[in-house]
């Protein structure tokens, strides 16, 4: 990476040369901070937010949140508008696997938890002979599911359930795919951030669906998939992958399908090879019906007049505190602004669907609302806030899943583009002096062979991404990002790092380039760079 002043100045016009250090030092003396009082109520929350349980989408605590925030930001001074979608929801409630052996016994076995939108057994289960289908592998060119590795000859006439080992590709945010435009006060991407060449976790298994409906027409009554070089505990409850039945949702699959640890499905192949098992049963309950869900835009006016905005996107749904915590964010940091109004417009879109297995778009609210797109200057995606790293360590040849003593490392999506280049680098000043434990890297994904490397975020963020508005989206990825957990994952949250998150890469950002685009001698009006009216 070139040294960040050359960089700079060679993307910059000479006009912005004596200016931009003067619009850095207004922002910085102008930038709002999360007064004790401020600080106190995040906390206060998250932790109230926390208590009433995982916010998929559509049920009553997703609902109880956007309700809240709205409240709030109107109180606070915000115009909000409301957007109303109605989804049938898959409800997972109970599930469990046992096995019927030849010898009379029936063995229960543990579960890392549910394939999502795979289907509903009822609590009566289905019962069939167990199939050993071998390995779902994953292309090492695509880093997708090769759904042909799977041995779907000589199935059971009469049903079966199908057994698989179920690898997790790995990830990387390198070259080809990847450009790294910069870090977090200038550090060494390779030995301070080195998941950037490896980035392994169990959301890759994201990338790796199957055809139910296929499976379904060869007599495929269940599935059991099998972790694979994971921990159990890391594996714990994955919703993964989160992708539904085509159409509106209305009709769900029906192959109930469940993921078992490593070593269960060691266990599994095992008696299945010796001749042992009779039949499977797989109990997935998940019923499904019609509910509610929300995308709430609060518009927070600047004092300059003009329609210009900076969009600041998150969404409402997901099963843990890390992962949706960005209404909190984003109604945290509304309120700070509305004391410190800015030049420019800012627009607080939380956005909803995230969980849905795509039967409820994120990107609706563009449709309702093309006018934030055709004024926005700037968009910040801001999620997963404060979130600690655990990862499994394989030190001993078993994976332990521990934490690693760091947080997880801020990856932060950005447009490479040349209207987007000054803005990235002032996306990356505001990391200066910000502690050694925020580890922030920019990247920016490429084409490679005629395809755009995946924007990941928020759905929506890569629409946003692909434009021609300077875009960064913030989105830490923990292990656990899509788990859920016992205790709604409040162990891995650190809240003091959410706060310098705040500060740094969102206050310190935004408020320069209100900066930029608003002083008294309208620094980039007119120019390429920033396309300010």
């Amino acid at each position: 990476m070139e040294p960040r002043s050359r960089s700079l100045y060679l993307r910059v016009p000479f006009l912005f040369h004596s200016l931009v250090p003067s619009a850095l030092s207004v922002a910085a003396a102008t930038a709002p901070t999360l007064t004790q009082a401020d600080q106190q109520r995040f906390h206060d929350r998250l932790w109230q937010t926390n208590l009433r349980g995982p916010r998929w989408t559509g049920n009553d605590n997703q609902n109880t949140l956007t309700s809240l925030v709205s409240q709030s930001m109107q109180f606070a001074g915000l115009d909000v508008q409301i957007l109303n979608y109605t989804i049938d929801r898959w409800d997972p409630q109970w599930w469990s696997l046992s096995l019927a052996l030849k010898n009379g016994t029936v063995v229960g076995l543990p579960t890392t938890g549910y394939w999502p939108y795979s289907g509903d057994s009822g609590v009566a289960g289905v019962t069939a002979p167990i199939h050993d289908a071998g390995t779902f592998s994953v292309s090492d060119v695509t880093e997708k599911a090769v759904n042909s590795s799977l041995n779907l000859q000589n199935l059971p006439a009469n049903g079966s359930v199908l057994f698989f080992d179920n690898p997790s590709p790995t990830h990387n945010y390198s070259l080809p795919g990847y450009k790294l435009l910069g870090t977090s006060r200038d550090i060494d991407a390779v030995t301070e951030i080195p998941e950037i060449g490896n980035l392994t976790n169990p959301h890759w298994q994201s990338a790796k669906t199957l055809d139910f409906t296929s499976l379904k027409t060869l007599g495929v009554s269940a599935v059991i998939a099998s972790w694979v070089n994971t921990s159990d505990d890391d594996a714990a409850l994955q919703f993964l992958p989160n992708d539904g039945a085509p159409g509106n949702g209305s009709i769900h699959y029906d192959v109930p399908s469940l993921y078992v640890g490593n070593s269960t499905g060691e266990l599994i192949r095992g008696l299945v090879a010796s001749g042992e098992v009779d039949n499977a049963t797989v109990v997935l309950n998940a019923p499904s019906y019609e509910v509610s869900s929300h995308t709430v835009i609060s518009h927070l006016s600047g004092t300059a007049g003009t329609n210009d905005t900076i969009i600041v996107y998150t969404h409402s749904d997901g099963p843990s505190i890390i992962e949706e915590n960005g209404p909190i964010l984003l109604l945290t940091m509304a309120e700070a602004l509305v004391r410190q109004r800015p030049s420019i417009n800012i627009d607080f879109v939380i956005t909803t669907g995230h969980m849905s297995g795509g039967h409820l778009n994120e990107s609706n609210w563009m449709a309702s609302r093309p006018d934030l797109l055709a004024n926005a200057k700037a968009a910040v995606v801001c999620e997963h806030f404060g979130a600690i790293e655990w990862k499994d360590d394989f030190s001993t040849g078993i994976p332990v899943y521990q934490p690693t003593g760091r947080l997880e490392p801020m990856w932060t999506m950005a447009n490479d583009s040349s209207a987007s280049d000054f803005l990235h680098e002032l996306y990356i000043d505001a990391f200066n002096g910000t502690s050694d434990s925020l580890r922030m890297a920019m990247v920016s994904p490429q084409v490679v062979d005629g395809t755009k490397s995946t924007w990941y975020g928020a759905g929506g963020s890569s629409i946003l991404g692909y434009s021609n508005i300077p875009t960064v989206g913030i989105i830490p990825q923990p292990d656990y990002l899509w788990a859920s957990m016992v205790d709604g994952g409040w162990s891995r949250l650190n809240i003091s790092e959410a706060i310098e998150q705040i500060h740094s890469c969102t206050f310190n950002y935004y408020l320069t380039i209100a900066s930029l685009c608003f002083d008294d001698r309208h620094i980039l009006q007119g120019t390429s760079s920033i396309p300010c009216s």
